[in-house]
């Protein structure tokens, strides 16, 4: 769990965060949910020629669409720290999940520190009840999140992660016994079963707080976030969604699972056939989920609350299929992995079928439902609030988006990728630990699926100096930030991952080749150093 130390140092801007009027403006449920994995272009909504999306699709029409959001990484943990605090990942300080496994100089392990104030904190201390609903280890209090909620629990556990399951497994496994493993799994079979979806008990769980909260306290509103998994692979969704967009004729190796264990068919190079059922399986996932975010607003509709709920869906992060060379996500920052949908529905509060052009962030998921619901954005959020320019009140004004990863593909200092999305103009700069920038400039109207891998540059060359421009700008911004927002430590959490959780990662492909660095610290920017020493 995170510590609440800094509640004290955030004290003065929680008072500020109810604007003045707040009072008098609309106080709306919210219900934010994160479907994980899923890129925009791949929605039918955002000009996908697959029907994937029929409800997110109504959504849309009923609300605002939001054309270019971009996330601040290409995976789960750090992109959900930034939707949830308004940061970006070089504020919040959440890069890599290896900072959990950073030993100290004196041998114990280095504490993981944390920036920002959590949108459930600020709804909270205004008078929203809250409750999270989540289907993934990375969204763990372990890793940082739930402060803010009442309410915070996993849904769809597997053997790794269940309480008491999780206990009997381990120890099973230590002393060799497959037999009684064996026993184990029979005993719990949908615990070992790796397609079983999450999303119906994580919706069940969601719209039981909701209405246990509405019984208990009506006059109060409620904030309810839900994340949903199951686009991620292994892509094997509940028929008849595994095969909707698949040739029935195909008979290949592809299934939809094992996309990154040893002995995958799916590489580099594989036949177009093969790739193609894979996207078709990864779609079929896509219409799944939105067909049980269906479910959830009908759920609301059946109990009145449709009117004033701001709905906002959003994803962490998109999903690679080797158009830059690369599978998965957590690998690159082109627009694959990146470019992420943003769809927000209040009938009390904004206009029907609306779409915004123009350049905006996850960043600013946070900043935008605060100011929807009459408060300010949580302290230190560099997010714009977004409010006036979903209304159709204001311009989307052009903004720098910073995206930032780090990949340990060797021992040492990472290699660190910057992307900034700047109106028609994409930027993807690299640097091993603090060597000079190499990058590709990529316009957007040309290129808009970046293929022709953009015109390529060192920072001092070509387009590189508005880039450099634009870099300065950002760490002027995020430096002074990072050092001046208060952290916040994971002090009474266990330090360090266990083994039972670095397997439970490793079963879904997050492991990496580098070594953690002793004594490494975690207080330089991506976008000027790096927190593992070169």
């Amino acid at each position: 769990m995170v510590s609440h130390a800094p509640r004290a140092l955030f004290a003065a801007a929680l008072l500020a965060a109810c604007a003045p009027d707040a009072a008098e403006a609309p106080r709306p449920n919210v219900l934010l949910i994160s479907i994980d994995t899923l890129r925009a272009d791949h929605l039918s909504c955002y000009g996908y020629a697959r029907e994937t999306s029929p409800r997110l699709d109504a959504l849309a029409r009923e609300g605002v669409l939001f054309e270019s959001a971009t996330s601040t990484t290409s995976w789960t943990l750090p992109a959900h720290v930034s939707m949830l605090t308004g940061l970006p990942v070089s504020a919040h300080g959440i890069c890599d999940d290896r900072l959990w496994s950073r030993p100290a100089p004196d041998g114990g392990a280095e504490p993981v520190t944390m920036r920002g104030l959590f949108l459930p904190e600020v709804l909270r201390d205004a008078g929203w009840r809250t409750g999270g609903f989540f289907t993934w280890k990375y969204l763990e209090p372990t890793f940082g999140f739930g402060p803010g909620f009442e309410v915070y629990e996993r849904l769809g556990h597997t053997f790794y992660s269940h309480p008491v399951v999780s206990e009997r497994f381990e120890a099973l496994r230590a002393t060799g016994d497959t037999e009684g493993l064996q026993r184990l799994a029979a005993e719990h079979p949908e615990l070992f079963d790796d397609t079983r979806p999450s999303s119906p008990e994580a919706v069940d769980r969601a719209l039981g707080w909701i209405e246990a909260v509405r019984r208990d306290s009506p006059e109060r509103p409620f904030f309810c976030f839900l994340h949903l998994f199951d686009v991620h692979d292994p892509y094997r969704a509940p028929e008849p969604f595994h095969r909707r967009f698949a040739d029935p004729a195909y008979d290949g190796p592809i299934t939809g699972r094992n996309v990154m264990g040893a002995g995958t068919p799916v590489e580099r190079g594989m036949a177009e056939a093969d790739l193609g059922h894979l996207v078709s399986l990864y779609d079929g996932e896509i219409a799944w989920v939105d067909s049980e975010v269906g479910r959830l607003l009908d759920a609301l509709e059946a109990r009145g609350l449709t009117q004033n709920t701001l709905v906002v869906v959003v994803s962490d992060h998109g999903e690679e299929f080797f158009e830059h060379g690369e599978k998965q996500h957590r690998r690159s920052l082109y627009r694959e992995s990146v470019h992420v949908p943003w769809i927000a529905r209040w009938p009390d509060g904004l206009p029907a079928g609306r779409r915004v052009a123009g350049p905006v962030g996850l960043v600013d998921v946070t900043p935008t439902i605060t100011g929807l619901c009459g408060l300010a954005p949580p302290p230190g959020a560099v997010g714009r609030d977004l409010s006036a320019v979903a209304r159709g009140q204001a311009p989307n004004e052009p903004t720098t988006y910073l995206s930032e990863l780090f990949l340990f593909d060797r021992p040492g200092a990472p290699l660190r990728l910057v992307g900034l999305h700047h109106g028609d103009e994409h930027a993807l700069l690299g640097a091993r630990g603090a060597a000079a920038w190499v990058g590709q400039h990529i316009d957007l109207t040309v290129d808009p699926t970046e293929r022709g891998f953009g015109e390529r540059f060192r920072i001092e060359e070509g387009p590189g100096p508005r880039w450099d421009a634009r870099l300065e700008a950002l760490r002027s911004t995020l430096g002074p930030l990072a050092s001046r927002l208060p952290s916040r430590l994971a002090d009474d959490a266990t330090p360090g991952l266990t083994d039972a959780e670095l397997a439970e990662l490793e079963a879904m492909g997050y492991t990496g080749t580098g070594e953690v660095e002793s004594g490494a610290g975690g207080d330089r920017l991506c976008i000027d150093g790096c927190v593992w020493p070169d």
